[in-house]
């Protein structure tokens, strides 16, 4: 049983949709549950009987900066090592090689696997890349450029998955970043649309004709003339989660 907790509650929400997508038998704990006096995240992984633990921090989405990362939520997930039965922990971060949190989870002596991804994106509005179908998505050159340092957040997810899987070595920092095979275009292209470039009048004259088309929506990618999939969720921004999720 892997038991996560992350101080981005949208982000965290999403590990945990994904991970359920890929039957990965999983338990969330609250933040501020985790670092309490009380009923942390130590008691929460005896009673779930956990084997992993999992620790999502804030990190970086397109075009903003990650707020700190809390010292108490690092150190609740190094003492929860130490419940009978755990036996790695997974710290998704944005922390560089020297900072404090790394040298600490390097000298704790639990098996650890620490993923930094770059700025994350999302294809908005949800399910769209699935609704597309074999569609054209007209991309402007200036919206490819704007994302072609960024990953969409199922790259992170798919690290994630290789991690608690057993398939990335323990005692690493893996740096997931942005390839050609995260770019904008081949996101589009996997999901079965037909992405294309098109300059400055060939996108206006496919906007005038309902052609879906890609433009910067802040972090997210957001294809316009193309509807939300049946049966998905609305997402929620990262602000909004962080309210919903309260002080």
């Amino acid at each position: 049983m892997l038991l996560i907790t992350g101080e981005d509650p949208a982000l965290t929400e999403q590990v945990c949709d994904g991970l359920s997508q890929r039957g990965i038998a999983h338990s969330r704990v609250d933040a501020a549950h985790a670092t309490a006096e009380r009923g942390n995240l130590f008691q929460a992984a005896l009673d779930a009987r956990a084997t992993a633990i999992a620790v999502i921090e804030p990190v970086p989405w397109r075009g903003a900066t990650p707020p700190s990362p809390s010292a108490g939520l690092l150190a609740a997930a190094l003492s929860a090592t130490r419940a009978p039965g755990v036996t790695s922990l997974l710290v998704v971060t944005s922390r560089p090689d020297g900072d404090e949190g790394i040298r600490r989870i390097r000298r704790d002596g639990a098996p650890y696997i620490v993923l930094r991804p770059a700025p994350l994106f999302r294809v908005l509005p949800p399910g769209a890349a699935r609704a597309l179908g074999d569609r054209r998505v007209l991309i402007p050159p200036e919206v490819a450029e704007a994302f072609k340092d960024a990953i969409p957040v199922e790259a992170l997810l798919a690290a994630i998955a290789k991690a608690v899987s057993g398939e990335t070595p323990q005692g690493k920092i893996v740096d997931v970043a942005a390839s050609p095979e995260t770019s904008v275009l081949e996101v589009l292209a996997r999901a079965g649309a037909r992405p294309e470039l098109a300059r400055g009048l060939r996108s206006r004259i496919g906007r005038w004709f309902g052609q879906a088309i890609a433009r910067v929506d802040g972090a997210d990618l957001r294809i316009d003339g193309v509807a939300a999939g049946a049966g998905e969720a609305p997402q929620r921004t990262p602000a909004e989660a962080m309210a919903a999720a309260g002080p």
